[in-house]
């Protein structure tokens, strides 16, 4: 499969930036008493526990993700940056699509198995286990992008 930096990863990589910076939105609003502020680490509450004490804190509050899911955001928007220049990787990973779930091992050691984790080993395992993540996000939107599809007319049969 022939990826692009097309529409698409170009999107993929906006939101990516815009979801991580509001990670650190949140904090920011709330040290300075900004009325939305709430409303921001609501949007993390869904999928983030938030507990304070693993979390990185930013303008002396906590940002709006954990270690863990900061490092699983920023990990998947540094794959989208990265891969295109990786084609080796990129390739090795589309053909076989299963050798992702080798990347989740050490987040699934550092989260089950070790019983102590740090709050550097939460980050950089989220890091680690969503870099690839973002390439099967971006090779299934190129999928559904189809920018030279031809169109019907009005009146046309």
């Amino acid at each position: 499969m022939r990826l692009e930096r097309n529409l698409p990863y170009w999107l993929l990589v906006g939101a990516s930036f815009a979801w991580v910076g509001l990670v650190f939105l949140a904090p920011w609003a709330r040290s300075r008493g900004w009325p939305g502020a709430e409303l921001l680490y609501a949007v993390f509450d869904p999928v983030c526990h938030q507990m304070p004490w693993r979390s990185f804190a930013a303008f002396g509050q906590p940002l709006g993700a954990c270690h863990r899911c900061t490092g699983l955001y920023t990990g998947f928007t540094l794959g989208l940056l990265a891969l295109p220049y990786l084609p080796k990787l990129r390739g090795f990973l589309l053909e076989r699509s299963r050798m992702i779930l080798l990347f989740f091992v050490p987040l699934a050691v550092d989260a089950m198995l070790l019983g102590i984790n740090t709050y550097l080993s939460r980050f950089l395992t989220g890091l680690v286990a969503a870099f690839p993540v973002g390439l099967f996000v971006w090779a299934a939107a190129s999928q559904l992008y189809r920018p030279n599809l031809p169109t019907v007319s009005e009146g046309t049969t």
